[in-house]
């Protein structure tokens, strides 16, 4: 950094320092004067340059803010296929090449056409000229051909780099995730399975503590039965004796406390009469229109007017469909929960096979 950039920057600083806030209370009271002689418009000027010198001074000692390099992101770009490639074939640039540096061209330049202005000497140097520009024109060409065969070779092989690193990247971020996947499973298995063992050996305590409380249970029966109580003549009849009981039997009405439910009100109660009858139903209230009787029937009436269209084997028939889905029904359940979540299924079958159990009994018995 120059010495005049280091003298702008510390006059820049200077004058930032002016647009700084104006000193507080405590300063001012450091300074022992007071604030409209301290600042202000009709300040000492001299003592206004010297304050604000100092905090220029404060100011230019800050350290300048931190710059902590960040390097750029490393973007990997494959090798770009050349833009111009010369499409002769190469069967060709062999040909002229051949002929460039064979005898031939000596004979081109000596059979060189004579043109008007032309000395011999001239007619064979553009001759030769010429050549030599064809010449270039062939290795130029040759190498571009040769120079784009590497250079796809390399963009392949890139090319198969990249796919091979991103597949690489792909297994390992896959196996990341089936790790964790496979650390979530066991967690919860094993969450489960303390669960369960927790329910298991709570109810097998819960058996035991049955089985030791009905052991007590026996014993003291059995404890009660072998002992002879001795019987008293004199009977005394106990009686539940309360204050309500005796004040009735003696004449005096008084209401149960326990059967108390109401408030004790002072005063008019008239509001609240009329309240208690504003919720009492009134003719008005009543239906407009009598509710008509419908008609109801019986299961076996609805069942007789549902099924009496059907013969005996389309009855038989639809009992079999039926019979099988509940069965379908009952496995589902049983895989899923390990027994049936719903015993209505399996009554429903069991009366369904009694029916035509029965029915087909009696069809064999009434053939025979």
């Amino acid at each position: 950094m120059h010495l005049s950039q280091v003298l702008l920057s510390n006059a820049r600083l200077k004058y930032a320092a002016r647009f700084l806030k104006p000193p507080g209370f405590f300063k001012r009271a450091e300074m022992r004067e007071k604030p409209h002689r301290k600042t202000g418009p009709f300040e000492n000027p001299v003592k206004r340059f010297v304050r604000l010198r100092e905090k220029a001074r404060m100011f230019s000692q800050l350290p300048a803010p931190r710059h902590v390099p960040v390097p750029k992101p490393i973007e990997q770009t494959l090798l770009k296929p050349l833009e111009y490639v010369p499409k002769v074939p190469p069967e060709a640039l062999e040909r002229r090449l051949e002929f460039l540096l064979g005898d031939k061209a000596k004979q081109q330049q000596l059979h060189a056409k004579m043109r008007e202005g032309l000395t011999p000497y001239l007619a064979e140097l553009f001759m030769w000229q010429r050549q030599m520009r064809d010449l270039r024109k062939i290795y130029r060409a040759q190498y571009f051909q040769k120079l784009n065969e590497v250079t796809e070779e390399e963009r392949l092989r890139q090319y198969n780099v990249f796919i091979k690193e991103s597949k690489d990247k792909y297994m390992k971020r896959e196996e990341i995730r089936r790790s964790i996947y496979e650390e979530k499973k066991r967690k919860a298995i094993l969450r489960d399975t303390i669960s369960i063992e927790k329910k298991v050996t709570q109810s097998l305590e819960l058996g035991r503590l049955s089985s030791k409380k009905i052991k007590n249970i026996y014993w003291l029966n059995k404890l009660q039965s072998a002992i002879n109580y001795g019987e008293d003549d004199s009977k005394v009849e106990i009686k539940d004796i309360n204050v309500p009981k005796l004040a009735t039997e003696l004449g005096h009405p008084v209401e149960d406390p326990k059967k108390m439910r109401h408030k004790i009100m002072d005063g008019n109660l008239l509001f609240r009469d009329i309240l208690k009858e504003s919720f009492e139903l009134m003719p008005e209230d009543a239906y407009r229109f009598e509710a008509l009787e419908e008609e109801t029937y019986k299961p076996e009436e609805i069942a007789k007017i549902t099924y009496g269209v059907l013969t005996d084997e389309e009855k038989l028939e639809l009992l079999d469909k039926k019979i099988t889905i509940l069965n379908e029904k009952i496995d589902e359940d049983s895989k899923l929960h390990g027994k049936s979540k719903n015993n209505l299924y399996i009554q429903l079958r069991d009366h369904m096979e009694a029916a035509k159990l029965a029915y087909m009994e009696k069809n064999s018995e009434s053939q025979k």
